[in-house]
Order: structure tokens, then sequence, then C-alpha cells
């Protein structure tokens, strides 16, 4: 309910609704009965999945008009190969074809939060133990993927001073030297909306939290665009 009206969610899976879909989608569509709580995009529809059949739904999504999907969920660096780390696997490639095929949906990734975790993978990049920690579609080309960042330190008039990234949060670059993560949000103590109830609030941190600051503020840009171009 709210300023954005009624009823703008919808549950694409069953195994979508639990605490953590709850707290990504406030992010992005809550209305702020609680201000504190407001989503980035408050007037926005959302629909939830769960991971699986993940390129399907999006690809079918997409086909309908999607034009912004964020994914907070990912392989933890404990339980892959170390091959796998900053490298362009195949899993990669078929989201970045799916998003050349559809040029105006725009896919928002969660880094991950192995930015302390200095030890899965035994064959890092350069063999520096501090970087080369992405993975699966951390590492395509044509998405948005996102580090966890700080409460940022801005001035009187609005400009940033500083801003931190959040030490769990997982670094790159890719294999091939692409510089990932691509962008950092605010993914660190956010309160959205929980699952047990209509008024149900929580705090958490991640960059699970970061994405879909990042994709809310996305679909404000997508809504500036149509209002100027009426496209």
């Amino acid at each position: 309910d709210g300023i954005g009206g009624e009823n703008r969610f919808t549950n694409a899976d069953s195994g979508a609704q639990n605490f953590h879909a709850a707290h990504v989608m406030g992010t992005i569509i809550s209305s702020g009965l609680e201000s504190d709580a407001k989503g980035m995009a408050p007037q926005a529809l959302g629909v939830g999945y769960d991971w699986n059949n993940d390129i399907t739904e999006a690809t079918a999504a997409a086909a309908n008009g999607m034009m912004i999907s964020n994914h907070s969920y990912g392989f933890g660096a404990s339980s892959i190969p170390d091959a796998w780390f900053g490298q362009y696997i195949s899993l990669s490639r078929d989201w970045d074809e799916l998003m050349y095929n559809s040029p105006y949906d725009m896919m928002v990734v969660a880094a991950g939060n192995d930015g302390n975790d200095n030890s899965s993978n035994d064959d890092p990049l350069d063999g520096n133990p501090f970087f080369d920690k992405l993975s699966g579609f951390q590492t395509s080309k044509n998405n948005i993927v996102v580090a966890n960042g700080l409460d940022a330190s801005i001035d009187t008039d609005g400009s940033l001073i500083s801003v931190t990234r959040n030490t769990g949060s997982s670094e790159g670059p890719t294999d091939d030297l692409r510089v990932k993560p691509d962008i950092m949000g605010n993914g660190t103590g956010v309160k959205s909306t929980y699952d047990s109830s209509d008024d149900d609030y929580g705090i958490i941190s991640g960059t699970s939290m970061a994405s879909p600051n990042v994709a809310g503020s996305l679909l404000l840009l997508q809504q500036y665009y149509h209002q100027v171009n009426g496209v």
C-alpha cells in the first residue's frame, strides 16, 4: 500500500517468498509506509522468482518487456572449483547472449560476500589471494555487477566526500582483466521489508542489498528517459 498503490508485487515462484527475497524486493519497490524503509522506485511493479530455471524465466520476461532484473544470488566461494573464479564460463556467456538479444533489459547482479575469504581460491589471479573472487554470471560482460558499500559521507551541498567498500564484498577483476564489479551501492545496514507480516521490517547487510539499491535507481532513470523522450 502507500504512494505506489496496492498489489504491485507478484510472486511467480513458490520459493520466492522468504525474508531475503522480501528484503530485496522492498529495497526496490517499497512505498515507504516507514520512511526509512522506502524503496528506490516506490511506484514500480515487481515480480519475484527463485533461482531455479532463472535464465529461461528471464528470457520470457525480457520478451514481455522486462527492463531491469535483479539477481541477489550466486555461487559461494567455498563451493566451486578454483578454475571458476574470474573465468568466463558457459553460464556467463549464456546470460550475455540473453542481454545481447534483449538490448532493453539490464541484468543487475550482486557481487557476492566473500571479500574476507582469502583461502577458497587456491589459484588466484597473479597469485594474489585478496582478489579474483567473482564467478558465474558475475563475470558476464553485458550486466552490471554491484559491490557493497558503507554509508557514504555527503557534504551539505550534496556532493560526495568519501565512500568505502564493505570488506565482505567480493573483489574482481575477471581473469581477462575486465573491471568487475562495475559499481558500488549502499548494502550495509539496509532496512527493508520482511516476509512474516505486512508490517514486518529487518536490517541486513550484503551485496544482495546493494544490488537492488542500484536496480531500483536504474528504474528511475528508465522512467525519466521515458518522460523526456516518450519511449
